[in-house]
C-alpha cells in the first residue's frame, strides 16, 4: 500500500533521503543536510553525503518538485548544473515521475527518484547503483479528470494529422482536417504540449517539433487491434493469392497495414501475414473466401469500431495494386505488433526519416 500523499517538497525530500538510506549497505556513513548554498549562490534543497567504509565519497544534490511534466526536465536539468560541484551526483526528486520524465533524465546522465518507488541513482567512485521499480500511473492523481493519454480514437485522429501534414496549425484547421471534436482536440493538444511533443509558437500556430518521438508516444498509448473487432483467417492459396483478390476488390472498403504495407517503402523479408483493416469481418472474409483460424493464421482483419476509422484516412495505392495504410498508421502499427513487427518498424521509420518529403504532405 502507498503512505498518504507528500504534501511538500520537503516531504518528497525526506522520503527520497529515506529511502536512499535503507538501501545502502551496512558500514556505509550517510549525512543529509536540507538547504545549504551551493555554487553562483544557489539554493541547493537537500544534499546527501555517503560515504563508503574505505572512505571514499559521493555527495548526492537533490533537486526536488511535488509535480514534475516532460517539459520541465531541460529546465531542472539547467538549473542543477548551475550548482553542482565536481564529482556531485545530480539527483531529481518527485511525488510521481512518469515514464517519458525518467527516460529524459536517464539521457542526460540524471539520477531520479519519486514518492512511488521509481528509483535510479548511480556514482561512480564510490560505485553506488539503486534501482527500484514503482509505479508507471500516479496512484495520488484525482478522479476529477483523468491522466492525459494517446490511446483511444480522437487523440489516433488529432495525431495522424499531425503526422500526416509538416504545416503549421490554426486549432481550427487542425479540427477540421483530423475530424476530431473540437473539446477532443483541445484536451490533446494540451497532453502533447505538457509532454512537449507540440508546441504552440508566439503567432498561436501548433507545431510538431520532432514527428518521430510524437509517432513513437502514440505508439506507446495504442495497441494493435485494441479499439477493434479482430478476427484471425487463413487464404487458402497463400498470400499472393489473397493480394490479387485485394486489388480486384477496389469498391470494397479495406486498407492493408503491417509487413506487406511497410514493403512499399522499406522492404524488411517476406511477409507472414496480412494484416488487413476493413469495415466488416464477416463480409470481408465471405467475399475473400478466408477460412477461420485461430493458430497460424495468414490473414488477420481488424473491424474498427467506427467505420470511418482513422487507420482509413490518406490510404494510398500500393505498386502492386491494392491500397495501403499512410506510413505514420503503418509504423505505428508495427511497433505494436508480434514478432519481428517492430525491427520493421525500425527500417519504416528510418525510410520516413529519409523521405520525410514523400509522405508528409
Amino acid at each position: 500500500m502507498f503512505r498518504e500523499e507528500p504534501q511538500s517538497e520537503r516531504d518528497v525530500l525526506k522520503r527520497a533521503v529515506a529511502a536512499v538510506r535503507t538501501r545502502m549497505p551496512l558500514g556505509w556513513k550517510l549525512d543529509e543536510t536540507y538547504e545549504v548554498n551551493g555554487l553562483n549562490g544557489r539554493r541547493i534543497d537537500a544534499t546527501l553525503q555517503i560515504t563508503a567504509p574505505d572512505g571514499a565519497r559521493a555527495r548526492l544534490v537533490f533537486e526536488a518538485k511535488r509535480i514534475i511534466e516532460r517539459r520541465d526536465v531541460s529546465g531542472i536539468v539547467n538549473q542543477l548544473k548551475d550548482y553542482l560541484d565536481e564529482g556531485d551526483v545530480p539527483v531529481v526528486a518527485g511525488k510521481y515521475l512518469n515514464p517519458q520524465v525518467r527516460v529524459d533524465l536517464k539521457k542526460q546522465d540524471i539520477s531520479y527518484i519519486d514518492a512511488t518507488g521509481n528509483m535510479l541513482i548511480t556514482a561512480k567512485s564510490p560505485a553506488i547503483y539503486l534501482a527500484d521499480r514503482g509505479e508507471d500511473r500516479d496512484p495520488w492523481r484525482g478522479t476529477g479528470r483523468p491522466r492525459g493519454t494517446l490511446r483511444g480514437e480522437p487523440a489516433a485522429r488529432v495525431v495522424r494529422a499531425l503526422l500526416d501534414f509538416d504545416k503549421a496549425w490554426g486549432i481550427r484547421d487542425l479540427i477540421t482536417t483530423s475530424k476530431a471534436s473540437t473539446g477532443a482536440t483541445y484536451r490533446v493538444l494540451e497532453y502533447l504540449e505538457q509532454e512537449t511533443l507540440a508546441a504552440r509558437g508566439a503567432d498561436g500556430l501548433i507545431r510538431v517539433p520532432d514527428w518521430k518521438r510524437l509517432l513513437e508516444a502514440w505508439a506507446d498509448d495504442m495497441t494493435l487491434g485494441a479499439t477493434s473487432k479482430v478476427a484471425r483467417y487463413i487464404a487458402p492459396r497463400g498470400l499472393e493469392s489473397f493480394a490479387a483478390k485485394l486489388c480486384a476488390s477496389e469498391d470494397y472498403p479495406y486498407v492493408v497495414t503491417g509487413s506487406i504495407a511497410a514493403s512499399e517503402w522499406a522492404p524488411y523479408a517476406p511477409a507472414r501475414a496480412a494484416y488487413v483493416y476493413v469495415e466488416s469481418v464477416e463480409a470481408a472474409s465471405e467475399r475473400w473466401d478466408l477460412r477461420p483460424a485461430e493458430a497460424s493464421p495468414n490473414v488477420i482483419l481488424f473491424e474498427p469500431r467506427k467505420p470511418d476509422d482513422v487507420a482509413f484516412d490518406r490510404a494510398v495505392m500500393s505498386s502492386k495494386g491494392y491500397r495501403i495504410a499512410a506510413p505514420a498508421q503503418v509504423a505505428a502499427d508495427l511497433l505494436n505488433g508480434p514478432g519481428r513487427n517492430p525491427s520493421e518498424a525500425e527500417e519504416l521509420l528510418a525510410w520516413m526519416s529519409a523521405n520525410e518529403g514523400a509522405w508528409r504532405k
